[in-house]
């Protein structure tokens, strides 16, 4: 697997699957054409995060990504592994061993390092046997017998759908035992194994990112130094259509919208709540003094009745190898006649947080209420420590994010 630098901080069926005989049970099984063609229209504005939970295999993360090009264009790019120092976050060197023409299979070392602060650098060398089914467009990595192997368990598989009209879905599953490697990774994650995922939904989006910025010469992994509330804006309401399939196989979905002018990148979950209704839903969200009971980081919320909606003052606390605790004000109100509700950091009490937006989008469907939530907020400015890694560790920020709109997906759909 490539796991790309964010190591120490922090299910998909197929139907059917001409190639899925040969490959191991233990990956996780590849999303089909029939539903991902559907995610064209989002894709084309954002990446999507899916986190694959399997009984009796690890939880893989997928990351989804359309570019603009045709798949052997874009398998060149992957399979030119001299050249991932150039364009992949925090890989150092990549080197082939050893190829199996008879096998159609490679053995390549790779090198991972960077920078946190004051001195502090971490570097790993991890060995994987490389498999290549070049009829179904198929790329899958686990560890190799021989050579220098840090993690207990490190695997990925890819796929290339070509769409049709000169672009390619590029879907990427992605798992490593990152508390396998390192005294100090051993520390971290055996106390905090909940980091172990925000870590790979930042490689599972990382990976096809830079490879969507090689080859079409843009910029989408980066993180805003200064934002400008006034310029900024929520993503529009989405069209159900296009990701009510796939939210029908997984239960939640997670979009990682590409960064405007700014360089702000707003981030999504949708999840499908069977048997709900609307105002039920609509309840339990705006029952903000529920929330410390039901989300864990919440520790306090306490709300106060405004014209139109909501103000609330929050308290939050969460842990990245060190405490983090933040307090700030949202204030809250209702658009679109009652179908969002919209927040943002309320400036005449602002704290911890400079700055944030976010919205609840409520849609009825006949396999249940779609409940949306998007947000972004400015966490450079709520903690010293967040800054330094998302300043060193390209695209921590963006993990980060999307792991914590992911969790308060799952936390929704186990408490509505």
């Amino acid at each position: 697997m490539r796991v790309y630098g964010l190591f120490l901080i922090s299910t998909i069926l197929i139907y059917p699957a001409q190639a899925q005989h040969n490959i191991p049970d233990f990956f996780p099984k590849i999303p089909p054409y029939e539903i991902l063609k559907e995610l064209i229209p989002v894709l084309e504005k954002g990446s999507i995060v899916i986190i694959q939970r399997e009984a009796g295999k690890p939880p893989f993360i997928t990351g989804i990504v359309l570019i603009n090009a045709k798949p052997d264009d874009v398998l060149r790019v992957i399979k030119d592994y001299d050249k991932y120092h150039e364009f992949v976050p925090n890989v150092s060197k990549v080197k082939v061993l050893e190829r199996f023409p008879e096998s159609n299979s490679q053995i390549s070392e790779y090198n991972i390092g960077f920078d946190i602060a004051l001195g502090i650098k971490f570097t790993v060398t991890y060995t994987l046997e490389q498999n290549f089914l070049d009829n179904e467009k198929i790329i899958f990595g686990l560890p190799a017998k021989k050579g220098t192997q840090v993690f207990g368990d490190v695997r990925y598989i890819e796929k290339y759908y070509d769409t049709g009209d000169g672009r390619t879905i590029m879907v990427y599953s992605a798992y490593a035992d990152l508390a396998s490697f390192g005294l100090l990774s051993k520390l971290v994650y055996r106390a905090f194994p909940e980091l172990q995922i925000p870590s790979l939904v930042a490689v599972s989006t990382l990976f096809p990112e830079a490879v969507k910025e090689r080859i079409e010469k843009t910029k989408i992994i980066t993180e805003p130094k200064k934002i400008n509330y006034e310029e900024i804006k929520i993503p529009e309401r989405i069209e159900l259509k296009n990701i009510l399939p796939i939210l029908r196989l997984y239960g939640t979905v997670i979009i990682s919208w590409y960064p405007d002018k700014n360089d702000v990148r707003f981030f999504s979950s949708f999840m499908l709540l069977p048997k709900r209704t609307v105002e039920q839903v609509k309840y339990s969200i705006t029952d903000f003094r529920s929330w410390p009971k039901v989300f864990r980081m919440v520790e306090k919320a306490e709300p106060t009745v405004v014209d139109g909606g909501y103000k609330v003052d929050f308290r939050i606390k969460y842990k990245i190898a060190l405490p983090i605790e933040l307090e700030y004000t949202n204030k809250y109100w209702w658009e679109d006649g009652g179908q969002r509700l919209k927040c943002e950091i309320d400036n005449r009490s602002k704290r911890d947080i400079e700055g944030g937006m976010c919205v609840w989008d409520f849609y009825e469907t006949k396999y249940g209420v779609v409940l949306g939530f998007t947000e972004f907020s400015d966490l450079r400015t709520g903690s010293y420590f967040l800054r330094i890694l998302m300043d060193k560790v390209q695209g921590f920020g963006i993990g980060l994010r999307v792991a914590l709109v992911s969790a308060y997906a799952e936390i929704i759909r186990k408490n509505i």
